[in-house]
């Protein structure tokens, strides 16, 4: 019973009287409350992912030679004469700077084509495929170095039976307009 007793005067001694005002915050109340708002208000808003980049620029390709090692002398293979993929042709790449994703356009000589890749730090890595994988186009891989504003690099592509070899060197320049 005295327990009860003890338990019923602590509850009525936080009650408050019906006449009584309601008290100020604490003083720790209001400066945690202060300082959130504080915190809100002066701290840095999200940062966004960075832009994509554009790199526009051309290529110059050449009939490329297979070496064929010692070990498989007895393998034949020979590049087709032909004139097809050499030349000059435009290459366009869009860079995502928060993933580093690579996709572009090659035109020209070894196009039409699709680029997909990845830039990491600062290194191009990337897959040329055709628009049309039933033209038998070129196709191959793309290598490249970012410097500053400039992106340079090489192609090796081969047709679709493997009848042609060529290799490409691009400079492309950031930003740069279609």
């Amino acid at each position: 019973m005295a327990g009860l007793l003890l338990l019923s005067s602590v509850i009525a001694c936080d009650k408050p009287s019906a006449d009584a005002t309601q008290p100020p915050l604490s003083t720790s109340a209001a400066v945690a409350s202060s300082s959130a708002r504080t915190a809100a208000s002066t701290s840095p808003a999200p940062v966004s992912p960075a832009a994509a980049q554009s790199w526009r620029g051309t290529y110059k390709s050449a009939a490329s030679t297979l070496t064929v090692p010692p070990d498989y002398k007895k393998t034949h293979w020979s590049d087709t004469q032909t004139t097809a993929g050499i030349g000059d042709g435009p290459l366009a790449l869009t860079v995502d700077g928060a993933s580093g994703h690579v996709s572009g356009t090659v035109d020209g000589p070894l196009g039409p084509a699709t680029v997909d890749g990845v830039v990491t730090d600062g290194k191009l890595a990337a897959t040329l495929r055709r628009k049309d994988p039933s033209d038998q186009g070129f196709t191959g891989t793309l290598l490249g170095s970012i410097a500053g504003d400039h992106l340079e690099g090489t192609m090796n592509v081969t047709l679709g039976l493997a009848s042609a070899l060529r290799t490409a060197t691009f400079t492309l320049t950031a930003g740069a307009a279609p």
